[in-house]
């Protein structure tokens, strides 16, 4: 079993949690989106936009993930990313909070999930928690089942 971990995943990483935070510090929440790192070691940000007038988060992911896919295939990235704004609960005795989650995967089959946990204290006042990782299932760099 490979591991969740690889060097080009901080970066990725870094790049998706920097725009996750700032959109929830100027807009409350966000759509999901994507980075992606060519070959060369090059980090590109992906909309998530289909060209709809008002995509919904599923109909993003759908795409994003469908985009990644197809660069893959290509074999014009190594590695990508999909931050997610989701709630989630870290077992089934506590209750739900904000997170982002931001799934990596790498060509070398490397995947992982990172939530950060967050909480909205007002307008503009977004305070995070503990980063955590979490098992993963590839998707973007292998044919979905």
């Amino acid at each position: 079993m490979r591991s969740h971990q690889h060097a080009d995943f901080d970066p990725l990483l870094n790049a998706l949690l920097s725009f996750a935070k700032e959109s929830l510090a100027k807009r409350g929440a966000f759509l999901p989106f994507a980075a992606e790192m060519s070959s060369g070691g090059a980090i590109c940000r992906v909309a998530g936009h289909a060209g709809d007038d008002r995509p919904n988060a599923p109909k993003a992911l759908q795409f994003l993930e469908e985009a990644l896919r197809a660069q893959a295939k290509q074999g014009g990235i190594r590695a990508a990313g999909i931050a997610v704004d989701i709630r989630f609960a870290a077992n089934s005795n506590e209750p739900k909070t904000d997170a982002i989650q931001v799934f990596l995967e790498h060509r070398e089959g490397n995947v992982v999930n990172v939530l950060l946990p967050y909480w909205k204290m007002g307008p503009g006042d977004v305070r995070y928690g503990r980063l955590m990782a979490i098992r993963a299932e590839p998707k973007i760099f292998r044919e979905p089942h």
